[in-house]
């Protein structure tokens, strides 16, 4: 397996030093360091890190918001550390897309599992919107086939297997997906009236 990458923004600079330090040691690979939330979107853009270590409470942009932003253009796994324990900051950090959450100090032997945990769930959650979309994908091609199929039927007076083997046929003819040649039968029917 690869070597993850991580991006680090955290604008003390002893903490950004010692998280580099405990992130090495535990074999991924620090591919930046963001001292406050626009570098943080920034670098995760230009870096795109499997994971990014989000303080909450930075100048400028804070770590929510820089997280929100990041998640928008590119999910990340991102876990985020703050000195707050508060529920109502945690709540907002999982909202804003956060996969973990550790509270300061932070030693080093909580790194690594909170890590692992939000590299693991993210990419539980990437497969799962990946589903999401091949499933939306196939229900809308689906439409648009059957759609197709009852034009075949209305104008050719077809039962309705016959006009999807035609529908098939037209398809495999011009080797295009089957939606392909449903999007244009429809078209063609919405032109001729």
């Amino acid at each position: 397996m690869a070597q993850s990458t991580v991006l680090i923004c955290e604008d003390e600079g002893l903490t950004a030093l010692r998280l580099r330090n405990t992130l090495s040691r535990l074999g991924y690979r620090v591919v930046g360091e963001a001292r406050d939330g626009e570098e943080a979107v920034q670098m995760a853009a230009q870096l795109e890190p499997n994971a990014i270590l989000m303080d909450i409470q930075m100048p400028g942009l804070d770590g929510i918001s820089a997280t929100e932003t990041i998640m928008q253009r590119r999910p990340t796994a991102i876990v985020m550390i703050t000195a707050y324990s508060e529920r109502e900051l945690v709540e907002a950090a999982l909202r804003a897309g956060a996969s973990g959450y550790l509270v300061k100090p932070v030693s080093d032997d909580q790194i690594e599992p909170a890590l692992e945990v939000a590299l693991n769930r993210f990419s539980e959650l990437a497969d799962l919107r990946g589903e999401l979309t091949d499933l939306k994908e196939a229900l809308d091609a689906r439409k648009f086939i059957e759609r197709a199929k009852g034009i075949l039927m209305s104008r050719f007076q077809l039962p309705e297997d016959e006009a999807y083997r035609r529908l098939q046929k037209l398809s495999r003819d011009r080797r295009q997906s089957l939606k392909l040649t449903a999007d244009q039968l429809i078209a063609a029917a919405e032109l001729l009236g």
